[in-house]
């Protein structure tokens, strides 16, 4: 199974627009076609970019309706404690927790919309790519 440790900018626009392509990606976890791994430092930096007034004024849930798509969408992750400490990402350090997480949960990827992130290219061998790749790249699997 390929494990991918998704950029908070992927799940936020999961959740604002559900036929995009990072929703798919959150479609083929439901579906068991891969592993979404995610650190609780990752999940709480959704959720407050969820409960941003200028996101809300976009997506219009409740805060109770975001805790029960965080609920549901927990379901469906591997949450990954991380002990790892990255100083890779000098031009927006609170990247370097996707990177941690990623090493931590041995992901085969990491997704995300964020330039600091995909100018990358890869950390230690965990290509770092856009949806849109990803998606090109699950389809090619057996």
């Amino acid at each position: 199974m390929v494990r991918v440790v998704l950029d908070t900018n992927v799940v936020v626009s999961a959740y604002l627009v559900s036929t995009g392509k990072p929703a798919l990606i959150l479609s083929l976890a439901r579906q068991g076609k891969i592993d979404i791994c995610l650190s609780e430092e990752i999940l709480q930096e959704i959720k407050g970019t969820l409960l941003r007034p200028k996101l809300q004024k976009i997506h219009k849930a409740t805060p109770q309706e975001i805790e029960r798509f965080l609920h549901a969408f927990a379901e469906v992750i591997d949450l990954v404690h991380v002990t790892t400490e990255v100083d890779e990402v000098n031009d927006d350090p609170e990247d370097n927790k996707i990177l941690a997480c990623a090493l931590e949960a041995k992901a085969d990827f990491v997704v995300s919309g964020d330039h600091h992130l995909t100018d990358i290219g890869s950390f230690r061998g965990i290509p770092i790519v856009k949806p849109d790749a990803f998606l090109g790249i699950i389809a090619r699997e057996p």
